[in-house]
């Protein structure tokens, strides 16, 4: 069964707070040299088109 639709926006929001905390204060160089921070950025997008493909299919009203 789906978790509620508002824990799949509380995923993306905590995501997205989550992807702003990394880069705060990087230019593009220092990101690019990073392979630390690339990888943690990543996995946040995938939590962030993770929850939007859920609410895609089980809540597609929000969506």
């Amino acid at each position: 069964m789906p978790r509620d639709a508002r824990a799949y926006l509380a995923d993306i929001d905590e995501s997205c707070d989550a992807i702003t905390a990394a880069v705060q204060g990087l230019d593009v160089a220092r990101y690019q040299a990073s392979r630390l921070v690339r990888s943690s950025v990543e996995r946040e997008f995938i939590i962030i088109g993770e929850a939007v493909a859920t609410l895609a299919r089980f809540e597609p009203v929000i969506f």
